[in-house]
């Protein structure tokens, strides 16, 4: 039994479907998993094992930011936007100082925000993967949270959601 068999026998464990994830040729993979949380919310986690670092495990997870929450922060000056991005930044990253937090394409006005877990060899095992998991759970709650109640207005319709 491999990594890769040992990583989906303990998302089954914590109750979290997995499937695999075809990788193209070429790609700098050597296998993907999508992970499936539901409960308490519902989150799809990437789990990747690199092929040029293979010391590690990747766990990722995006958000795609809802056009009415882009477009209220389009509306606001340059200096609110920053402000109020700085302020979802230090949430995110106080959550999780070891996290790789991607603000894509640029920091005041996401498309996606991406939220990276790296599990190392040494450490790499149920409980680190259970906990790493629950971060990128609770990094999706604090995103989704910020928008929905710091940029949206009540009745703007749907929200910033988990990107699939």
């Amino acid at each position: 039994m491999g990594l890769k068999d040992d990583v989906i026998r303990w998302l089954k464990e914590e109750e979290i479907d997995s499937e695999e994830v075809p990788v193209p040729p070429g790609a700098p993979v050597e296998w993907a998993l999508n992970a499936t949380v539901k409960a308490p919310l519902k989150v799809m986690i990437g789990v990747q094992k690199p092929k040029t670092k293979v010391d590690r495990l990747v766990l990722s997870m995006i958000v795609k930011v809802a056009e009415q929450h882009r477009s209220a922060l389009m509306s606001m000056s340059e200096k609110e936007r920053a402000k109020l991005m700085n302020r979802l930044l230090s949430n995110v990253t106080s959550l999780c100082p070891s996290c790789i937090i991607v603000f894509q394409p640029q920091l005041d006005i996401p498309d996606t925000i991406v939220v990276s877990k790296v599990i190392y060899d040494d450490d790499i095992g149920p409980m680190s993967l259970g906990e790493s998991v629950r971060t990128l759970v609770n990094e999706y709650a604090i995103i989704v949270s910020f928008f929905n109640s710091e940029v949206a207005k009540a009745d703007q319709g749907p929200s910033t959601v988990m990107h699939m």
